[in-house]
């Protein structure tokens, strides 16, 4: 099977570097044109999805929406983003450790109110073992519409890893980046991800917020 994972569209607080984490911000004109551009792609290529899941948050589901041509979006909790507590609403640049030393930022987490890597990493398994790897062996094609950070999480637990220090991995998924993973059953009964294929995007260019900038903390 063929997983799609994909960051959502801008908001007018990615323009702002702003911290968004639970704030449930709605895309902008833009953000909705890269869903749109990347959508009428995928279609245009003969993608489409069996099954679309998405953070319950605004900014996502919309992402879903337009990239999917009218599927059911499934919201869950579980794909929700990375909660940042008092940083929430505050400039990118503020949060310490979060970009260049993640793994320290897993330890300071809760003095920050905000909730840990190790935190996120065990609801994003909880979603794939129960959600997306019971359907490994089937043709399906399924669409995961999330966000920056947690979407790494789901990343991490495909990768089989646990090591924050690379928790950036490739990096931070462009706005409206498509990261495509495949699933495998064996015939033993177990399962493989194959490793993702790095991000793509589907849209104008000239849309682009370099992912990277937002990374300097």
């Amino acid at each position: 099977m063929e997983i799609y994972i994909v960051r959502h569209g801008t908001t007018s607080w990615n323009r702002e570097r702003r911290i968004q984490g639970r704030t449930d911000i709605p895309l902008d004109e833009t953000g909705m044109n890269m869903a749109r551009q990347s959508g009428l792609a995928l279609k245009n290529l003969g993608i489409s999805f069996d099954k679309v899941f998405s953070s319950p948050l605004m900014r996502a589901y919309e992402t879903a929406r337009l990239l999917s041509s009218g599927s059911d979006v499934k919201k869950d909790e579980r794909l929700i983003e990375l909660y940042f507590g008092q940083y929430e609403g505050q400039d990118a640049r503020s949060l310490p450790f979060f970009g260049k030393e993640p793994a320290v930022y897993n330890e300071k987490a809760s003095s920050y109110g905000a909730e840990s890597l190790d935190e996120l990493l065990i609801r994003t398994s909880s979603f794939l073992e129960e959600e997306i790897e019971p359907l490994a062996g089937s043709d399906l094609k399924v669409l995961i519409s999330g966000h920056g950070a947690m979407n790494r999480g789901l990343l991490m637990h495909i990768l089989g890893s646990s090591d924050f220090s690379k928790f950036w991995g490739a990096g931070l998924q462009a706005n409206c980046g498509i990261t495509k993973v495949v699933l495998t059953g064996c015939d033993d009964g177990s399962i493989r991800y194959e490793r993702p294929g790095e991000c793509q995007t589907f849209y104008d260019d000239n849309l682009r917020i370099d992912p990277e900038a937002l990374l300097d903390s």
